[in-house]
């Protein structure tokens, strides 16, 4: 049974999801913003622990990661009392590289299931995974609905203030799994408002990179695999001399690829002169305004593609394809990739801005 000593509030009709947690499988918890979403996770790992399973936690919440740092989904292994979420230690991130998942849908969805998988392969009996505040409208039932396809749960818990998840776990009623659980939210659930949460995002990226140094990665070695202006042949300056008189603006860098160009320009690059230039190079032209690419966060991938750790990209040297990233990675040898994200942050933590998604690749 769950501790009655620990600081959570415990309605008796959460009993049937820790019966549930008791049990071997997959649980994903849906709900709102502030509904308790990770109160009830951390209450059900240390349910499905003191039944004798081998417990673990996806902390898909990028907005406001409890397992790891924010635009990342977390995994941990639940091994000790914990009394929160976040007095557990990150042992692999998946970075997505967006606070939101608005916009960035794909990448939420193959993050959770990434994390899922690695917890899975790691030995773990009971899965939770906690979600987003994200439960309104056609952007919240492609991301949920993506997710439990992926994940294939064995349980659906909704905590429901009224009935603003239903539209999300409606449907699930009539089939064989997942089993749809639904719960009132915890009466001790604490509020943040918005600038708490941007606080805590700023607190969190600064515990992230404590210790980070600036370091350099070649192109050839690292290349953004979101970023299609890393790969591809540089094209000579006439090339650009002519790009620049057709974008109208400055053409800081350009390559070719398989299907056509990618450039780095100062500006905004005339449209109509982008279409043409692409249709010149045989396929495609995109143009990346080097403002976008300024402070912007980036995950390190290893050989694997699995995120190594954190950074911040000060600088893209286009002469010598090289990146200036700072970043608390151990082993710049390790890094064989940049994933870019889409907001930009400050060495602190502070958020600078967002880019919209795609603008920096």
């Amino acid at each position: 049974m769950a501790d009655r000593t620990a600081p959570w509030d415990i309605p008796p009709s959460w009993q049937p999801a820790l019966e549930a947690a008791r049990g071997r499988g997959t649980i994903i918890v849906l709900g709102a913003v502030d509904s308790g979403k990770s109160t009830l996770a951390v209450v059900l790992a240390q349910e499905a622990r003191r039944a004798g399973r081998a417990v673990a936690v996806v902390d898909a919440d990028i907005g406001q990661s409890s397992i790891g740092p924010p635009a990342c989904v977390g995994m941990a292994r639940v091994t000790s009392d914990v009394r929160s979420l976040e007095d557990l230690r990150a042992e692999a991130i998946d970075f997505v590289g967006a606070c939101s998942p608005l916009g960035h849908l794909l990448q939420c969805a193959a993050g959770a299931s990434a994390m899922a998988r690695a917890a899975l392969n790691g030995g773990a009996e009971t899965l939770i995974v906690d979600t987003t505040g994200l439960v309104s409208g056609p952007s919240a039932r492609a991301l949920k609905g993506a997710k439990i396809r992926m994940l294939d749960p064995d349980v659906l818990i909704a905590i429901e203030q009224d009935d603003e998840v239903e539209h999300l776990v409606a449907h699930y009623q009539a089939r064989a799994r997942p089993t749809v659980i639904r719960l009132p939210p915890s009466r001790s659930v604490k509020q943040r408002s918005r600038e708490e949460r941007a606080a805590r995002r700023q607190q969190k990226f600064a515990v992230c990179l404590a210790g980070a140094k600036s370091i350099e990665l070649s192109w050839d070695d690292a290349p953004a695999e979101n970023g299609p202006w890393t790969g591809g042949d540089p094209v000579p300056g006439h090339v650009r001399a002519y790009a620049e008189e057709r974008l109208a603006c400055e053409v800081l860098y350009a390559a070719r690829r398989g299907d056509g160009i990618s450039l780095v320009v100062t500006g905004r690059a005339d449209p109509v002169g982008l279409r043409a230039l692409g249709e010149g190079f045989g396929g495609n032209a995109s143009a990346v305004d080097v403002s976008a690419l300024k402070h912007l966060l980036v995950g390190v991938l290893g050989d694997r593609g699995q995120t190594l750790a954190l950074g911040i990209l000060e600088e893209a040297d286009f002469g010598r394809r090289r990146s200036s990233i700072f970043t608390p990675l151990g082993d710049p040898s390790a890094a064989r990739g940049l994933r870019l994200g889409s907001i930009r942050i400050a060495r602190d933590g502070t958020q600078l801005g967002s880019n919209d998604p795609g603008a920096a690749g």
